[in-house]
């Protein structure tokens, strides 16, 4: 029985490791993609905390098109996503499509913020008010999710409630030092795109640690 477990448990490993290869493969060619596609001129034009921006937003676009792949493809989808078996994936899927959507609308927002032009970011190519509706729609789909969570068995509002709270500690962890450094003039200016993308990858770190703290970190 204990060589039977060792084995289950390596196996899991090696899916969890593959799905992280995988992840980083994609994600490192979406990336490089996509600084190639923008150019040096539009890159040089965007400093730092733009470009970091619009890397996170890209991260939560391809989260979300792996779960779409995942509910389109179950069989392959159980291969690379965090889920016990295919039957699992079609049961969960209208929680996980909602997950999916509610994913790539944060990617794409944070991609029109970075992309907004600014009277410092001229070269921007995407108009202002676009990213603010799309920042106002994010806003009221979020308040709204507290509706469609009663759809959520108790287990899964737990887990993100305990996810959110997570992601708070995580957000406050960074964003209240650094913002103390920047008050006092300790050389680590904080821009407002900056706490955008704390925000963001807090949302991200709060989950995994959620997940993780519950043992469900390889299935």
């Amino acid at each position: 029985m204990n060589a039977a477990m060792t084995d289950e448990r390596k196996r899991k490993w090696k899916k969890a490791g593959v799905s992280a290869l995988i992840g980083a493969a994609v994600g490192a060619g979406s990336v490089s993609l996509a600084l190639w596609a923008a150019g040096g001129g539009l890159l040089a034009a965007m400093g730092p905390s733009r470009i970091a921006l619009g890397g996170i937003g890209i991260l939560f676009v391809l989260i979300s098109a792996m779960i779409g792949f995942g509910l389109a493809a179950p069989r392959a989808g159980a291969q690379v996503l965090n889920v016990g078996d295919a039957e699992e994936l079609v049961e969960d899927r209208p929680k996980l499509l909602s997950s999916a959507l509610y994913m790539g609308w944060i990617g794409v927002t944070l991609l029109l913020l970075a992309l907004a032009r600014t009277p410092d970011f001229a070269a921007g190519i995407v108009a202002p008010g676009v990213a603010l509706a799309a920042l106002a729609v994010l806003i009221a789909v979020s308040l709204l999710s507290w509706y469609w969570m009663r759809s959520y068995d108790e287990f899964d509002r737990q887990l993100g409630l305990e996810g959110a709270s997570w992601a708070f500690l995580i957000a406050c962890a960074v964003l209240l030092p650094w913002a103390a450094f920047d008050a006092l003039g300790w050389n680590a200016p904080l821009a407002s795109l900056d706490v955008i993308a704390v925000l963001a990858v807090a949302l991200i770190a709060g989950s995994f640690v959620a997940v993780a703290k519950r043992g469900m970190m390889v299935r």
